[in-house]
């Protein structure tokens, strides 16, 4: 008896010697701080470098994120590749790249650039929930987490794992701890203003930092021993730094995060271990010091070592907690089925019919990410995602299209503002109306109206004829009232005759093909009844009358700019040719064409500095002196140093040659204000007849410019020079050179 008692003493001593050997479970909790959150990826370097395993990740934000595809089978490598390769200026920029447009949406720059929408929505005007929807940074993350894509109880991931989310309604934390793990890292990220929230269960989901941005708890209630905490949060700002409405929005948020992260830290025991990186000067947008706050991250950590080396494991261990993390790459099974959600009034097919994939083939992720970014592009929803799901032994492949919540129109505000500083000046306000997806082709319906120097009132109604949009037809109608300004003989702005007001009534029908994304042709007739009367002559009188012109016209426009203001790369044409005939009610007939190009190209690093070309050219062949039939040169990029559109012609030829570089750094934001400086060579002349053209007649000028791409419109502060010995100090904002622009139109 004895004996057995002894036995049975020893082996429960043993028992208990190997349970107090056995190591503790490790919770990691990553807090939420924007770019900041780069430093989680360096401490997860060091704490493999010293052999500590993670039993359970609780992330909020960028922690959710950083946190997300560590839970997902990464290691400290992967983690390492995805920071220094992430282009994280592209990640939170919603759609593709202006170039790459349908040349619909490209020409909504051509009347008013501003980046600011509004919608009209039950009788009051609305806007986004977000400056991004969201779309690239959904499709990226979905790309990083395809290895645990059907994965929906998070604690069945290589590590359980759990990301906060906040409640815009009550403010309370939502704590994800199963459904799609995508919607959980974007809806943590999701930062008020920035990105727009997710609607998860009924619920309409923010940043989680707002509630808890150092889930200690949530860590806790996972049944860990020791939590390992990453406090990466932004500090508060000094009074002096408090300089802007986003700086004071920043400063609220970051009132309230602070306020919740200490509730949290105030929690830590003496087993649990804080990291907390020294990220001084590095702001929550800083990702282009993705170097630098790795190492700050990984430097700190590895510091701590004393305090980590309780819990670390031996070899044999750790490549057991290892081989445990590792997924096997699922292959992409054969997709049975399509699905299409879409509850938009556009047709289901346009969706389809763009999709390569082919039901009975493998699922090619590569090229439906490239399909969902073109059908995205048209501009019809909010967002577009795809899951794939096995649904009774079928694979089917779900897209979602989500109209926008704000409402299936646009409202935009335009201004044109410019000044010499010398008593000319040219001012107009105006207002567009943009009601897309009127039906299953994507028909739309466009308004413009436009008070000021230049009257502008028009509308269209663009109808697609087919799934691809290739053929359309558009009917317009619109009334012009403006000022045609007239000089005497040789170029001599001091001899001016006066100006003319011209009014005009337009109707068009345009048929025409779009040709892929860049290139759009139209054919078309046009009737113009119009009048031109005095408004300002001097001795010599001007004459008046009024005019009827009918004619058939046909044009091509070619949109490849990135940036129709601020270029870097691509190039722009646009080429009219019109027929005036009496046959069709003109007063008489006569030719008229004209033509634009612009090519731009950069060099150095990123881009900073771009060189472009640009010609203009028109002539009115056959056509009398009446003031409709004028092209008008003067004013900034326009033979800068004169008065804008200061004299006037039947033929006009102009080229510039431009040279800018951006002296501001890339912004992940797409509410930036990028700063430029550059200078222009031009030259440009205006003849009355054909025989008169001579280039050599050409007057030079040139500019220096400081130019802001901002959200209402390019604004440009410049001094032009002329070799006519004048100049002029001008401020421009919104389109420089409406007047000249304006017949190329949509």
């Amino acid at each position: 008896m004895f004996h057995r008692f002894m036995v049975s003493l020893v082996a429960l001593a043993c028992a208990c010697s190997a349970i107090a050997a056995e190591p503790p479970r490790v919770g990691l909790v990553l807090a939420g701080g924007g770019a900041r959150g780069i430093a989680h990826a360096g401490v997860i370097r060091a704490l493999e470098e010293m052999q500590v395993p993670v039993h359970a990740v609780a992330g909020t934000s960028m922690g959710a994120l950083v946190g997300g595809l560590y839970a997902s089978g990464m290691d400290a490598d992967d983690l390492s590749t995805v920071v220094e390769n992430m282009d994280w200026e592209r990640a939170f920029q919603d759609g593709v790249e202006r170039s790459e447009q349908p040349q619909r949406r490209k020409a909504d720059d051509y009347d008013y650039p501003t980046q600011i929408r509004f919608s009209l929505k039950d009788g009051s005007v609305s806007m986004p929930l977000g400056f991004i929807q969201g779309q690239q940074v959904q499709q990226i993350i979905k790309e990083l987490m395809r290895d645990v894509a059907e994965v929906r109880n998070f604690d069945e991931l290589p590590i359980p794992y759990r990301a906060v989310a906040t409640d815009i309604e009550t403010g309370q934390a939502y704590v994800f701890d199963r459904g799609n793990v995508v919607t959980a890292m974007r809806a943590s990220m999701s930062l008020p203003g920035l990105l727009a929230p997710v609607e998860h269960n009924g619920l309409l989901l923010i940043d989680g930092g707002i509630a808890n941005n150092v889930p200690v708890n949530v860590a806790r209630d996972m049944g860990v021993d020791v939590v390992i905490v990453v406090d990466i949060g932004t500090p508060l700002r000094d009074r002096g730094e408090i300089n802007s409405v986003v700086a004071v929005a920043d400063q609220m948020v970051g009132f309230l995060t602070r306020k919740n992260s200490e509730q949290q830290l105030a929690t830590l025991t003496d087993t649990d271990i804080l990291v907390a990186p020294d990220l001084t000067g590095i702001g929550m947008l800083g990702f282009d010091q993705a170097e630098e706050i790795y190492r700050r991250g990984y430097e700190t950590a590895m510091a701590l070592g004393p305090q980590l080396a309780s819990l670390t494991v031996d070899d044999t261990d750790w490549s057991r907690y290892l081989a445990a993390r590792r997924v096997a790459r699922p292959t992409d099974r054969p997709i049975d089925l399509i699905a299409v959600h879409n509850n938009s009034r556009v047709s289901d097919d346009i969706i389809r019919i763009r999709l390569s994939q082919q039901v009975g083939e493998p699922l090619d992720r590569e090229q439906l990410l490239v399909d969902i970014a073109d059908i995205y592009a048209l501009d019809y929803w909010e967002i577009i995602d795809f899951d794939v799901r096995q649904e009774d032994s079928i694979n089917v492949l779900h897209i979602n299209a989500r109209e926008r919540a704000w409402g299936d129109d646009r409202l935009k505000f335009g201004l044109n503002l410019i000044t010499d500083m010398d008593g000319a000046s040219e001012f107009n306000l105006g207002t567009s109306y943009l009601w897309q997806g009127l039906n299953g082709l994507g028909g739309e319906l466009y308004a413009r109206g436009q008070l000021g120097d230049t009257v502008d009132i028009s509308g269209e109604f663009y109808q697609p004829l087919d799934l691809y949009s290739r053929f359309f037809v558009v009917p317009y109608l619109g009334y012009k009232d403006y000022d045609v300004f007239t000089i005497g003989p040789e170029f001599d702005p001091a001899q001016t005759l006066g100006n003319w007001r011209v009014r005009e009534y337009k109707g068009e029908l345009a048929a025409g093909v779009n040709l892929r994304r860049r290139t759009q042709l139209r054919l078309g007739a046009r009737q113009v009844s119009g009048e031109y009367r005095i408004d300002v002559s001097s001795s010599e009188a001007l004459p008046e009358d009024d005019y009827r012109e009918g004619s058939v016209y046909g044009n091509i426009r070619y949109d490849g700019l990135d940036n129709l203001f601020f270029p870097t790369h691509g190039g722009f044409l646009f080429a009219e040719y019109e027929a005036v005939r009496e046959g069709m009610g003109a007063d008489r007939s006569f030719e008229r064409w004209q033509a634009f190009g612009q090519a731009a190209f950069s060099f150095g690093a990123d881009s900073a500095n771009t060189v472009s070309l640009t010609a203009r050219t028109g002539q009115s062949t056959g056509a009398t002196s009446e003031p409709q039939n004028f092209y008008q040169l003067g004013g900034l990029f326009n033979v800068s140093g004169l008065p804008q559109n200061y004299f006037s012609g039947r033929q006009m030829a102009f080229v510039m040659a431009q040279y800018q570089r951006r002296l501001s750094d890339n912004s992940v934001l797409p509410i930036n204000l990028p700063v430029y400086a550059g200078f222009s060579i031009e030259g440009g002349q205006l003849w009355t007849d054909r025989s008169d053209v001579d280039f050599g007649d050409l007057v030079g000028a040139g500019s220096i410019y400081l130019g802001i791409d901002s959200p209402v419109g390019p604004l440009f502060l410049a001094y032009g020079h002329s070799e006519q010995d004048l100049s002029a100090i001008y401020l421009s904002l919104g389109w420089p050179f409406l007047t000249n622009q304006a017949r190329i139109g949509r």
